[in-house]
């Protein structure tokens, strides 16, 4: 080895220190709070809909409370599905140091379950449609049918029933996240809130 190669194999590269982020992406909280603001419409309307469908109301008020959740939560899937690819490409912010490990667990744990029926959800919504059929939403807009999916009117009702109960599950866990999100904010303030939050 030569005097250069000596002298080479002492030098080392410059460390690249790459900052932890504090926060999320700002598209991981645009798109968190957009979902958050499209869930909190859903599940009322999808309560005030059933009831109404229920007790046989099938008017043109039904009928746009239908057009509207269609639309609504087909989007909220397609959100949802743009929320996952970020959050795989991207590095999610560390629970701060004085959190328990038993808080962090059960955080990861209530985040999964959300992500699991925010896709669950309007994909069986679709699936009932795609399966009655009604495909029309607002303004005339047909949903396309989802693939392998027949026309059952039996099956559509099947589908239904296990769409709203994953609905209210969802709204469940939302309401607990909403919870521990104050919690952090108001009680511990370990900026754990601030993650998701737009501004310092």
């Amino acid at each position: 080895m030569g005097r250069r190669g000596r002298l080479a194999a002492f030098v080392r590269e410059p460390e690249v220190i790459v900052p932890t982020p504090t926060k999320y992406p700002g598209s991981s909280r645009l798109l968190h709070w957009l979902t958050a603001i499209a869930v909190f419409g859903l599940v009322p309307i999808g309560i005030w809909m059933a009831s109404r469908g229920a007790a046989g109301n099938f008017d043109a008020l039904t009928n746009t409370l239908y057009s509207w959740h269609k639309l609504i939560g087909f989007t909220v899937l397609w959100i949802v599905v743009a929320r996952i690819i970020i959050k795989l490409r991207t590095v999610t912010p560390p629970y701060p140091a004085t959190m328990p490990r038993w808080q962090s667990a059960a955080a990861h744990g209530l985040h999964g379950l959300i992500y699991v029926l925010l896709l669950v959800v309007p994909l069986s919504g679709w699936a009932g449609v795609s399966a009655f059929p009604a495909l029309v939403t607002v303004g005339g807009y047909n949903l396309p049918p989802m693939p392998f999916v027949p026309v059952n009117e039996t099956l559509a009702k099947s589908v239904f029933q296990f769409h709203g109960a994953a609905a209210i599950t969802l709204a469940v866990l939302v309401v607990g996240h909403i919870g521990a999100a104050v919690m952090h904010l108001v009680v511990f303030r370990d900026g754990v809130f601030q993650r998701m939050w737009f501004g310092r």
